[in-house]
């Protein structure tokens, strides 16, 4: 006997793509066009008419008429003149050794990363040479060779501190031979040089000399706020309300004592800072580690300009609180030293904006990325390691650290970019690019051509050369840094 079959469902005819299809990409096309006019409008168009503008003389002033000049802008921007007559020996001479020094400084990056035989000998190498370097550039007191020389000095310690490379003699250590050789021929050469040669637009350098000055304040950045995501990752022990409520209440008290006092003794100063200081630690028991996460993040919410005029009062050579503080330090010590003018004195203007930088920059953003990557650390592997003896440093530097790897790496790659495009606001607001242009980057020059010197075509031609600095970098550290991402 045959079983029953279900029945079979009917056949429906199949819809056609081909009468669908225009519909769909008719209505895909209509959601996006929007969005492909403003891109075409207002990023694609003037990205194409400035690079046409920069081989053009273009500017505003009525008695030049504009024509297409080729390379001229680049060259009078990049190029280098004769003083007495071209000298094209001492002029190969110091082309060579620059090609020299960013020879080894790319065959340094794929040793690292390549992990050739003989990096830590090149690191031992390298930092022999650069301490010998900063020690003959204090003595000079050249302030760029200075600074090239502790980067020199910090990259061949951590070289030698690592744990995977090989003390043999091999190829790891050509880079440090190829930057010892150009940086010391490029000193060798430097008298000679610009005594024969000039810069066409000596301002472009000093400029570009301000905006890498200026980064250094990065990697001090990076440290600092992942520093305090470390701090402020796990919460405090006490969870009990009670244990929260009496301890505000002890804050809330040595507050009152603390300003009481100070106001009797005639310290009103002194008094606000403390009656702060109690109430933050109040905040800080009452409400556990979000307290200090919020207080640290409270700068970025700050507008840029009202923060750096903040920053302008504070740093008031007569007036401002650093400098007050500061003459009451002397004075208690008994020393007869003036704290510095800060914005208007040279050698101190950058510094003081990169320590502007870092108190705005270390609570920021970046230790919120930080935060965010040291949640998804495994606390298995904390715990393995911590039960096969490894201490605190063993255990960030072997485990956090390497998990850490792609948010490191995303914060550096915009970090970089931030640096390179950065300092307009700065130089605008707080000194004016001064005092004597010690303070101008890229960035600012290019509103100095644009709007002050009306010269369309010369600004252009800035801008795509910093957007060639930026496009280099960012491909630097997309290729070395994804690399060891991987290899974590």
């Amino acid at each position: 006997m045959t079983p029953l079959q279900p029945p079979t469902p009917p056949v429906r005819p199949a819809l056609r793509a081909s009468s669908t299809a225009p519909r769909l990409s008719l209505a895909a096309i209509g959601f996006l066009l929007p969005n492909f006019i403003g891109f075409a409008v207002f990023t694609f168009f003037p990205i194409l008419f400035s690079l046409w503008m920069a081989f053009t003389n273009w500017t505003l002033k009525p008695a030049v008429e504009r024509q297409f000049v080729g390379l001229r802008n680049f060259q009078d921007l990049l190029g280098l003149a004769p003083i007495d007559g071209p000298r094209p020996a001492v002029l190969t001479g110091f082309l060579l050794a620059a090609t020299t020094l960013g020879l080894g400084l790319v065959t340094a990056l794929l040793a690292n990363v390549a992990r050739w035989r003989g990096i830590r000998a090149g690191g031992l190498l390298l930092l022999a040479g650069a301490i010998g370097g900063l020690a003959l550039s204090i003595r000079a007191g050249s302030e760029g060779p200075m600074i090239g020389s502790a980067l020199a000095v910090v990259c061949g310690l951590a070289v030698v501190a690592r744990e995977d490379g090989d003390w043999r003699l091999g190829w790891g250590a050509l880079p440090a031979v190829l930057i010892l050789a150009g940086a010391a021929s490029l000193g060798l050469l430097q008298g000679s040089t610009w005594q024969s040669y000039e810069p066409r637009d000596a301002r472009f350098w000093t400029y570009l000399y301000n905006t890498l000055y200026l980064m250094l304040g990065i990697p001090l950045s990076i440290a600092g706020s992942l520093g305090l995501a470390m701090l402020l990752n796990n919460s405090f022990s006490f969870s009990r309300h009670r244990t929260r409520i009496a301890g505000a209440a002890l804050c809330a008290v040595c507050a009152l004592a603390t300003v009481l006092g100070a106001m009797a003794a005639g310290h009103p100063n002194v008094a606000l800072l403390g009656g702060i200081l109690w109430a933050v630690a109040a905040m800080g028991i009452g409400f556990n580690v979000v307290a200090f996460r919020t207080l640290l993040y409270l700068p970025t919410f700050c507008a840029g300009v009202a923060l750096m005029i903040l920053w302008k009062s504070l740093y008031n050579p007569q007036t401002g609180p650093i400098n007050v503080g500061l003459r009451a330090l002397f004075q208690y010590l008994g020393w007869s030293i003036e704290p510095p003018s800060w914005l208007t004195d040279i050698a101190w203007a950058k510094p003081a904006l990169i320590f502007m930088g870092l108190w705005t920059g270390i609570g920021g953003t970046t230790m919120l990325l930080y935060l965010a990557g040291l949640s998804n650390v495994p606390p298995d592997l904390l715990d393995a390691a911590r039960v096969d003896g490894a201490g605190p440093w063993a255990r960030f530097r072997h485990v956090t650290w390497p998990q850490l790897a792609p948010t490191t790496f995303f914060i550096s790659v915009i970090s970089i970019i931030g640096g390179l495009q950065g300092g307009f606001e700065q130089a605008r607001v707080m000194t004016g690019g001064g005092p004597a242009g010690s303070t101008t980057t890229l960035s600012y020059y290019i509103y100095l051509r644009l709007f002050l010197d009306v010269e369309l075509g010369y600004a252009a031609a800035i801008s795509w050369v910093l957007f060639a600095l930026i496009f280099v970098a960012t491909a630097i550290n997309w290729r070395f840094g994804r690399s060891l991402e991987v290899e974590q």
